[in-house]
């Protein structure tokens, strides 16, 4: 969806894995601008390719997730810097699930618009091998009155996916570790116990088993052209039939595994 002209209004965070600003355009919409040098590939790998990615398969599967557009952004040094932009929502409240507090999570349902679907995050997360929705901020709220319930959204999966080197320096990317759930992810507070059982997940099971090989490559082509070499694309395709495959007897052990499922515990991925 391109909005325009991004330009910079405050160099926010510098991170092992990539910088991120804060951009606007004229007509005031506000976006969060990454961009990554080579000399960040162990940490960030290809980024922009698993942001896209990502985020197509979450829309084909119904999840709502923000909406993406590659930028050229002038620097404070003056020198162009080329990545993506995550375009924020307007409305009058916007928060981090991490920001919603503790009558959201005791009750969720009580103030979150599509629960259900929001609970089989989890498998959706399993599937693309997420390791960072944990602590609740790439799940976004958002409401214009105090008296509706929140409309969420997903955002940051650059860690999903092929993720980075420094990702499968725990175990190769088809090791039995990266079968169990509890190893490298957990939910964000408050939602496991919407996620607790086979019916509340299985209908996100069934939907992603039926994705064919042609809905995958569809996914694999919404990358904007020269963010994704061959071999990349082959390792991501590989590993989502890989996953697939494997997806249910994955949510089933996680169903079944006693432990820390929830953020707030031991939530490091621990090496084989």
């Amino acid at each position: 969806m391109a909005t325009g002209k991004w330009v910079l209004k405050n160099a926010w965070k510098a991170k092992r894995q990539g910088q991120v600003w804060i951009v606007e355009t004229q007509d005031g919409t506000r976006g969060y601008f990454k961009f990554t040098t080579p000399k960040q590939w162990y940490f960030s790998g290809p980024m922009v390719a698993n942001e896209y990615i990502s985020a197509a398969l979450a829309k084909r599967l119904g999840f709502p997730v923000g909406d993406l557009e590659t930028a050229t952004v002038l620097g404070p040094d003056g020198a162009k810097q080329r990545g993506i932009v995550s375009i924020a929502i307007t409305a009058n409240e916007v928060i981090t699930w991490r920001e919603a507090g503790e009558q959201v999570y005791e009750n969720p349902e009580q103030y979150v618009k599509d629960i259900d679907l929001l609970a089989m995050m989890v498998v959706f997360d399993a599937w693309i091998a997420n390791i960072d929705r944990a602590p609740g901020k790439n799940l976004i709220l958002y409401r214009n009155s105090p008296s509706e319930k929140y409309s969420w959204y997903l955002i940051d999966h650059g860690h999903c996916l092929h993720g980075s080197p420094r990702k499968w320096a725990y175990a190769a990317w088809d090791a039995p570790i990266w079968h169990r759930i509890i190893a490298f992810y957990h939910t964000p507070k408050g939602l496991l116990q919407l996620q607790n059982s086979w019916s509340a997940l299985k209908p996100m099971v069934e939907k992603i088993e039926r994705l064919t090989e042609a809905d995958i490559d569809a996914a694999l082509k919404s990358v904007p052209s020269g963010y994704l070499k061959q071999p990349e694309r082959a390792f991501i395709r590989r590993m989502l039939l890989h996953r697939q495959k494997r997806l249910r007897k994955m949510v089933l052990r996680w169903l079944n595994t006693k432990g820390f499922k929830e953020y707030g515990s031991d939530h490091h991925l621990k090496k084989k």
